[in-house]
């Protein structure tokens, strides 16, 4: 029998028992404050071989990880590959969390280098970041956890493939989480064989236990979380909310699995959680209430558009155009309260002739040749040009305007703008004043090309996109970039014309190839008085 029992000390066993002893404090210099944050501290504690978290947006799961990864490294020796969808994501989260935790807590980290953003080592230990999409090498070393952050937005196939380098490890651990894309995402398909974990708070009033959903958890009218038991209704309060219990709705299963909703976050209230519902559906249910987004068969049908036509005069005094690009130009011309002329043109005088007559606000499609929509942006001043892109910044964001050398240009979510803007014309939010004429029936048939499909990209992720049947849907974006030009952002910024970027020159070669001076065309286009025409 030995002499001395070895003295085991609390945090050698405990995460919670590590922080508080050692006083760890977050990345911005704050003590870890788990009050409002109650539903992470199992997750923090357990140790499962297999984790999934089906998650809402910052509620502090990344840095949860972080820490807990960290723990795992110094107190049980693991390797750890730390993943997030590219390299980009990694540097980013590595500069502002992880390094930014290190140096806050230099007395329990010290010894861990922050100048590699990809390896932190401690005692021969490491702990590997990487992205799923890589310009550089994959990493060979075996690992005993593998941690998948944003895992719906990651390589699919690379985070399979990723499972072997854990084989040799007796631990074997795979954890992930991510805010859910679609239906049968990483997320999705773990989270339904795992045992289904939901947040279960009690109400003060009839004691009875409940799962908060949506949107039986909220009194529409008073703009407050409620029992969802109809016999109390009485309201939820923070306190409410704060304190629960996960319970496990299939406890059977293996993997271990949470679910976390803004719903149960006490420092949302009940009035932005409704808010939120009103806008983009895709956010809500990926990034509020944690949830798959799976649109149902919505579409724009002949009657959709027709039951939206009034006799009514829309003129309103102020014109907004949209164009789409090709070798035929389609436009919509319209106030801010709907359409009120279509058509077609194939020579560029015939939109000059629309600008000079109405001078509406302009969104011209940039794609395929943004040549003439640069042209357009620099000679008009009411007038931007559109891309499609995703703002990863702030996934909120649908539609953004760019500054500074991107002046001019309106960006959104090609797919999510869409949805937003059928969403208008599916509740009458966008009225249609056209003439009967032949060219109505070819902006029907464009709209009723529309559908929405399926798709899977390179990496396996899966999403929602809207297509047409024939490739003839020149109106749908007319329509769609004349709303953008519904919604604003002239006041933002001009893109800055090419002819005067690092020169003095104000020659201009403009449409009609014909070189004149910029602020004669200026004046003439926007109907400015004559440059000549200012007193000296």
């Amino acid at each position: 029998m030995p002499d001395k029992i070895p003295k085991i000390k609390p945090e050698d066993l405990s995460i919670l028992a590590w922080i508080f002893e050692n006083q760890i404090i977050s990345e911005k210099g704050e003590m870890l404050d788990f009050s409002d944050h109650l539903f992470l501290v199992d997750i923090l504690t357990d140790w499962s071989q297999e984790i999934v978290i089906k998650k809402c947006a910052q509620i502090g799961g990344s840095v949860t990880f972080n820490l807990k990864a960290l723990f795992a490294v110094i107190k049980f020796g693991w390797n750890i590959m730390y993943t997030f969808p590219t390299d980009s994501d990694v540097s980013e989260f590595v500069s502002s969390k992880t390094n930014k935790i290190l140096a806050q807590n230099s007395q329990v980290f010290q010894g861990i280098d922050s100048d590699n953003i990809e390896r932190k080592e401690f005692n021969s230990r490491f702990m590997f970041f990487k992205g799923t999409v890589s310009k550089t090498a994959a990493i060979m070393t075996t690992a005993d956890l593998l941690i998948h952050d944003e895992a719906s937005r990651s390589d699919q196939s690379v985070i399979d493939t990723m499972k072997s380098r854990i084989k040799a490890s007796e631990f074997k651990g795979r954890w992930l989480f991510s805010n859910p894309t679609t239906e049968k995402d990483a997320i999705d398909i773990n989270w339904h064989k795992s045992d289904k974990k939901e947040w279960t708070i009690t109400c003060h009033s009839c004691k009875e236990e409940q799962i908060m959903t949506w949107p039986e958890s909220i009194n529409m009218k008073k703009k407050e979380f409620q029992c969802i038991f109809p016999d109390c209704g009485k309201k939820l309060y923070k306190s409410d909310r704060r304190i629960g219990r996960w319970v496990a709705q299939n406890p059977d299963a293996k993997i271990s699995g949470y679910h976390i909703s803004l719903l149960m976050a006490p420092w949302i209230t009940a009035a932005e959680i409704i808010s939120d519902s009103e806008g983009d559906q895709e956010y809500f249910y990926n990034f509020v209430l944690g949830e798959p987004y799976t649109p149902g068969g919505i579409k724009v049908t002949r009657s959709t558009i027709l039951d939206n036509w009034t006799p009514r005069n829309l003129e309103t005094g102020s014109w907004f155009l949209g164009v789409d690009v090709g070798n035929i130009k389609h436009y919509v011309l319209g106030s801010e309260e709907g359409p009120t002329k279509i058509g077609r043109f194939s020579q560029w005088a015939d939109l000059d002739e629309m600008m000079k007559h109405y001078k509406p606000k302009l969104v011209i499609d940039a794609m395929p040749d943004n040549t003439m929509s640069k042209y357009y942006v620099e000679n008009y001043r009411d007038a931007l040009m559109s891309y499609f892109q995703q703002n990863k910044n702030n996934p909120k964001t649908i539609v953004w305007w760019g500054e500074n050398d991107k002046s001019g240009i309106v960006y959104s979510n090609r797919n999510r703008i869409l949805d937003q803007l059928i969403d208008e014309i599916l509740n009458a939010r966008i009225l249609f004043g056209l003439s009967s004429d032949s060219e109505i029936k070819n902006y029907l048939k464009h709209w009723e090309t529309l559908r929405r499909i399926k798709v899977v990209d390179n990496m396996g992720i899966e999403s929602y996109e809207w297509d047409s049947t024939t490739g003839e849907d020149h109106y749908v974006f007319a329509t769609l970039y004349y709303y953008l030009a519904t919604l604003g952002g002239y006041g933002i910024g001009k893109y800055m014309p090419e002819a005067l970027r690092g020169t003095d020159s104000k020659i201009l070669i403009g449409n009609d190839n014909v070189m004149g001076d910029l602020g004669e065309i200026l004046a003439e286009n926007n109907d400015w008085p004559h440059p000549d025409s200012y007193e000296q």
